[in-house]
């Protein structure tokens, strides 16, 4: 509950309702309610008292919004329970912008924008509009101001398809592995594919997405969303290998092992350009670090589990809500 001082009595309905967002946040839906009907955000949540007890902060925007507690409890996560579920410990989970599109059609403006939350690197593309949405969210001082902005780190993919199925692919990883072991393994993986790029190994192959999803400028006018989506479907093959025990096993193993595990690496992702003589030595260390890295960071969200199980109760425990946000995730979408 938002603590505003405000004049004692019932809590009254807002003149202009719409429904939430599909995980969405609920400052982005006080936002959004409150622009509808022309008042500051903070008068959404105001605190307000009933005859008997005063409000929660659930059962007050169900008045205010003109929604039932329980949809409001589907919708909007931080609703789900009565903790601050979001635990400052647990770093998977951060707040992202929802596509333009889907954005578009549930609020009727063209304009605005909805927080949602989502799994960190993970709702990054809405397959259901084939629509590139990235992963940056408003600053807390101006958010208010953010919601009513367009956006401008949004692209559209439709015409790579590999760049959906590798959305598609992510969510895969997810669901049939732990998705705690695979976030991490994709924020490293992502790091090391940047530098390697650098290094032109696989220039042909991304200039060739960025031909498909921004043709019209050349490439060292296009925007850093576009590269990002250009360089997403080999990222997820860097993660997929590196979450897999097995093949970390193999990267930190003896020499033949290594040679196994590069023999791998060059299967599912070829080298389009001969490295230069000082990129092959520290292509070799690097596949090493980059294992150990991810190894150290699986530990870390593993250990932070833990501690997270004795914090909450069983109904309350974030994982949980996760497979909700994945399940609910616009990236989701058939």
């Amino acid at each position: 509950m938002i603590g505003v001082t405000a004049p004692a009595g019932r809590a009254r309905p807002l003149p202009l309702t719409s429904p939430p967002f599909p995980n969405e946040t609920v400052r982005s839906y006080a936002a959004r309610l409150a622009l509808l009907n022309g008042i500051p955000p903070k008068h959404v949540l105001r605190r307000f008292y009933s005859a008997e007890r005063p409000l929660d902060r659930r059962d007050l925007l169900a008045v205010r919004s003109g929604q039932t507690p329980k949809s409001l409890r589907k919708a909007l996560p931080e609703l789900t329970t009565a903790t601050a579920w979001h635990h400052p410990g647990y770093p998977l989970i951060n707040r992202t912008w929802a596509c333009d599109f889907c954005a578009a059609a549930h609020t009727g403006k063209t304009s605005w924008r909805i927080e949602i939350w989502g799994l960190r690197d993970l709702n990054q593309l809405c397959v259901k509009h084939r629509r590139w949405t990235g992963s940056g969210t408003a600053y807390d001082s101006y958010f208010e101001r953010s919601v009513e902005i367009p956006s401008t780190g949004q692209c559209s993919v439709a015409q790579a398809p590999e760049i959906v199925e590798a959305q598609h692919r992510l969510h895969r990883l997810c669901r049939h592995s732990r998705y705690r072991r695979i976030l991490p393994a994709y924020e490293e993986c992502s790091k090391f594919w940047r530098d390697l790029t650098r290094h032109g190994y696989a220039a042909d192959r991304t200039e060739r997405r960025l031909r498909l999803i921004h043709p019209d400028e050349t490439s060292r006018h296009r925007p850093y969303p576009y590269a990002e989506a250009a360089d997403f479907p080999d990222v997820v093959q860097v993660a997929a290998l590196f979450a897999s025990f097995y093949w970390r096993k193999q990267a930190l193993g003896s020499q033949g092992e290594v040679q196994r595990f590069r023999r791998e690496f060059d299967r599912r992702l070829p080298a389009e350009r001969k490295l230069r003589t000082t990129a092959i030595p520290w292509l070799q260390e690097e596949i090493v670090r980059l294992a150990q890295r991810v190894d150290e960071a699986v530990r870390h969200h593993e250990a932070s589990l833990d501690g997270l199980v004795t914090a909450h109760p069983h109904d309350q425990f974030p994982p949980l809500l996760i497979r909700r946000i994945l399940k609910r995730s616009p990236a989701h979408a058939r």
